[in-house]
C-alpha cells in the first residue's frame, strides 16, 4: 500500500525531526542564559563609573546608587563606598572585570566600580524659590549633559547653589553630567520647571532681575548692576537664548568679545558672567 506525505514541509526522517528539536532546544537554552545575564545588564545611560565619580556620589547621596557592581578581588579596596551604598539601599554586586567592561563600555576607564543609578531627586521649584538663592541659575534648552555637567561646575565654582531647568529641550541629571561635573552637582540645588517663561514671571514676583546672557544684548555684563538679586538664563548650545526669553527678561547681557568668534561655549560664557557677578559683590 501507496503511503502519501500530507504536507511537503512534514520531515521526511527521524533524523530531521531529531535536528529540528536539537536546534529548538538551543535556541531555548540562548534565551535562557540572557535572560539569566540580564539580571547584570544596565542600560548604559543609567551607570557611574570611575573611583573618583562613586566615591563622590556615594559620600554626598548614596540613596542614589541602585546596584554598586564592585571587581571580584577589590572588595577590601572599596569598603567604604560598599558600605555607605549599602546602608543606603544599594544592592552589592561582585563581578568579573568582563562584566564590569561589558556595563561601562569596552574603552571606558570604569577603575573595578560602577553604580548604577536611580532618577534624580530634583527639588521643587517652589520650594528654590522660597529658598531665595542669588544668582540662581536657569538653563534653557541646553541639551548636551556634558555641556549642562560643565555650566554646573562653571556656576558652582563661582558660587552659585542653585539652578533651574528647563523639563523641554534640555538634558536632565544623567551620569554624563554628574560625571562632568566634577563634583559640583553635589553642592547644587537642582529643580525643574515646565515652562521656563512662566517660571521667570513667577521669580520676577519673588523679587529676582531676569539676566537673559545672549550675544548681542544691549546691556554689556561689565554694566550690569550685580547688587540685585539675579536669576541668570543660558540658552542652548546653537540657537542660544530664545526670543520669548528675550521678552522676558528685563536685561539681554552680552559679554564683550575681543577676537574673532561671536560667542561662548555655554559653561565658559556661565563662568565668565559668574566669576564677574561674584567679583563685583565682593569689591562692595
Amino acid at each position: 500500500m501507496r503511503r502519501f506525505r500530507k504536507n511537503r514541509d512534514t520531515p521526511r526522517t527521524n533524523e530531521e525531526s531529531r535536528d529540528t528539536r536539537r536546534e529548538r532546544q538551543r535556541h531555548y537554552q540562548a534565551g535562557q542564559d540572557r535572560n539569566r545575564g540580564n539580571r547584570h545588564e544596565d542600560n548604559q545611560a543609567e551607570i557611574v563609573f570611575g573611583v573618583e565619580p562613586i566615591r563622590e556620589l556615594v559620600a554626598a547621596a548614596p540613596a542614589l546608587v541602585r546596584v554598586l557592581y564592585v571587581r571580584a578581588g577589590d572588595e577590601r579596596r572599596f569598603e567604604t563606598e560598599i558600605g555607605r551604598a549599602r546602608a543606603a539601599g544599594a544592592r552589592i554586586e561582585n563581578v568579573q572585570p568582563e562584566m564590569l567592561s561589558r556595563l561601562a563600555g569596552s574603552d571606558a576607564r570604569h577603575q573595578g566600580i560602577i553604580a548604577a543609578i536611580r532618577e534624580y531627586p530634583y527639588v521643587a521649584f517652589e520650594n528654590l524659590i522660597a529658598e531665595g538663592h542669588d544668582p540662581l541659575i536657569v538653563a534653557d534648552g541646553v541639551t548636551d549633559p556634558r555641556n549642562l555637567g560643565a555650566l554646573i561646575r562653571s556656576a558652582e565654582g563661582a558660587g552659585a547653589r542653585a539652578i533651574v531647568i528647563g523639563r523641554d529641550r534640555s538634558a536632565g541629571i544623567t551620569p554624563v553630567v554628574i560625571k562632568t561635573s566634577a563634583g559640583a552637582w553635589v553642592h547644587m540645588k537642582i529643580a525643574r520647571c515646565g515652562n521656563v517663561a512662566r517660571a521667570l514671571e513667577e521669580l520676577k514676583q519673588a523679587g529676582y532681575w531676569i539676566v537673559a546672557l545672549a550675544p548681542g544684548g544691549a546691556t554689556s555684563l561689565y554694566n550690569l548692576d550685580a547688587s540685585r538679586k539675579l536669576a541668570i538664563v543660558f540658552g542652548s548650545e546653537g540657537a542660544g537664548v530664545r526670543e520669548i526669553i528675550r521678552k522676558t527678561a528685563d536685561f539681554v547681557v552680552s559679554i564683550p568679545m575681543r577676537g574673532r568668534v561671536e560667542s561662548l561655549n555655554v559653561s565658559v560664557a556661565a563662568a565668565v558672567a559668574l566669576f564677574e557677578i561674584a567679583r563685583r559683590r565682593e569689591a562692595h
